[in-house]
């Protein structure tokens, strides 16, 4: 088997890096590469384990066919030299024939029975294992390689569960091979993309950078690969033609650009662009910050970042509200921001799980008392609560917090009509007027990766807002609570609830849930 110049300086790379990726150019052998190094993981240690996952097959079948193919050549070249060797097997140890077809293939994949073993004595066999990229891909601990990894779902969830597969020895290797997805909010785009100021001369062996999130990379684009003799072939004629007379002749620079430019496209789902957020979180360091609450040292150190650095503009308080602490449970955002001309600072947003109620009540106390506390510009104009989920909890608090600062409970769900006669819900409405303030370069945001990562989980979606849920229950909560603060800043609404909301609030009594139906007039609104 030809090894080509770029993949024979990943497999040394594999050797430096515990954790390397291969971003290269379509079809130039990735699949093929991880493939071998995949048997030269079995054949360094008896007994040892390889995890090959790539997509599911009903997103990928195409992919499954050629790993397929690419497979049972490194089998049959290896298999040439010493049959005895090599068997191809399902879990159980069954054996299956040298060559079997891709649809059979794809069938014992899918099932994630497919192995392959490789036998050091009649008893003694290193196997790699190939299963399903899903967040259930867990249990096991060898060697990992992750393939077309641009193309899984969910990867953040993913790559948070497979990542301890190698964390039981230091010998163990990470491989993770893709070309750029075509949508930026995919976390393989976070993990794997080059620093601003990369530069990547044409080399036939790639360029090696190391990402933003420290991940060891070798970029293999199509001029590289074109100096290493791999060319491109005219989709009229079969020609063989350079990468630049490629480009010239394709219609979809983007994915060009993408698939064999090998470059990160800006552009996807995603509801706030990654340079405009970048941006605004540079302005934001030393000004801002999001802090995760454990403990109350936490909210005491975030508390004091907030006396030091709240100024003397109008400032607004949101609240993302959640009453529960599951591992999967949305976490309570606040963010109290301050504007300052045309920009919106997002000084200080806090973030806590809680099942206490009270626990609760107190911190956003303590959060409005410092904030009306500060020596100039008096108290805060007002707090925004997405009441949506938390009803009857959001009108406690607008109870409680009526002597300290004039509470608006906001239903997203709720429809307005905006002065052009067009009618939205409150989450449409206020969801683009701040990614509108994002785009327009007047955020001033926390620097914190976990802010980065809330905020890069909403997405656009025919019109409205949705969003993915983190690991931890993380559901853009920080976007929210930094709509709201916004609201809060802006609105000239007296926090009313409609009589159609007034019908749906629910409250707790002795442990059941119960709806209050309101009898309230269609044309008025009324303050619970």
């Amino acid at each position: 088997m030809k090894i080509r110049a770029g993949q024979q300086e990943f497999e040394r790379g594999v050797m430096r890096h515990r954790i390397a990726g291969l971003l290269a150019r379509r079809q130039y052998g990735k699949t093929t590469l991880a493939a071998r190094i995949a048997l030269r993981k079995m054949l360094m240690k008896a007994g040892h384990t390889v995890i090959f996952g790539s997509v599911k097959i009903d997103l990928g079948r195409e992919i499954v066919r050629k790993e397929a193919e690419a497979l049972q050549t490194v089998i049959r070249n290896f298999a040439s030299k010493d049959a005895a060797m090599l068997q191809l097997t399902d879990d159980h140890g069954k054996a299956l024939p040298k060559v079997i077809s891709a649809d059979d293939f794809a069938e014992l994949y899918e099932a994630q029975r497919l192995e392959f073993r490789l036998y050091h004595s009649k008893s003694v066999y290193s196997r790699t294992k190939v299963v399903a990229l899903t967040p259930a891909a867990v249990g096991e601990t060898g060697d990992l390689i992750l393939d077309e990894v641009g193309r899984v779902k969910n990867f953040r969830e993913v790559w948070e569960a497979v990542k301890p597969i190698i964390a039981s020895q230091p010998q163990f290797r990470c491989v993770l091979t893709t070309t750029p997805p075509p949508d930026d909010a995919h976390y393989s785009f976070e993990l794997l993309a080059p620093p601003l100021e990369a530069k990547f001369p044409v080399s036939p062996t790639g360029n090696w950078y190391r990402s933003e999130l420290g991940v060891h990379v070798l970029r293999i684009d199509a001029w590289d690969a074109y100096a290493d003799g791999v060319t491109l072939f005219d989709d009229d004629t079969g020609a063989p033609i350079s990468p630049d007379d490629a480009r010239a002749r394709e219609h979809d620079k983007d994915a060009w650009d993408r698939n064999y430019g090998v470059r990160f496209v800006l552009g996807g789902t995603a509801a706030v662009g990654l340079i405009p957020l970048d941006s605004a979180q540079r302005r934001g360091i030393g000004q801002c910050a999001c802090i995760v609450i454990q403990d109350e040292l936490d909210f005491d150190r975030a508390l004091s970042f907030l006396r030091e650095k709240l100024g003397s503009s109008p400032v607004g308080i949101g609240v993302d509200l959640a009453t529960t602490e599951k591992e999967h449970s949305n976490p309570t955002a606040a963010t109290v921001m301050e504007r300052i001309g045309n920009d919106y600072v997002g000084r200080v947003t806090f973030v806590w799980k809680t099942r206490d109620p009270a626990l609760a009540v107190e911190r956003l106390r303590k959060i409005v008392e410092v904030t009306n506390a500060r020596p100039e510009g008096g108290r805060a104009r007002r707090m925004a609560i997405d009441a949506t989920s938390e009803r009857y909890f959001a009108v406690q608090l607008q109870r409680e917090f009526a002597p300290l600062v004039p509470v608006e409970l906001v239903i997203s769900s709720e429809t307005v009509e905006t002065p052009g006669g067009e009618k939205m819900t409150k989450k449409q409405m206020l969801g683009a007027k701040w990614v509108s303030v994002i785009d327009d370069n007047r955020a001033i945001l926390p620097p914190e990766r976990y802010l980065r990562e809330d905020f890069r989980r909403v997405r656009k979606d025919r019109g409205t807002f949705a969003c993915e849920i983190g690991p931890g229950g993380e559901h853009g909560d920080t976007f929210d609570s930094h709509k709201l603060a916004m609201h809060a800043i802006e609105s000239v609404g007296d926090g009313a609830f409609t009589s159609e909301t007034a019908a749906q609030v629910v409250y707790q009594n002795q442990g059941r849930m119960k709806a209050a139906q309101y009898q309230l007039p269609n044309e008025r609104s009324y303050r619970i």
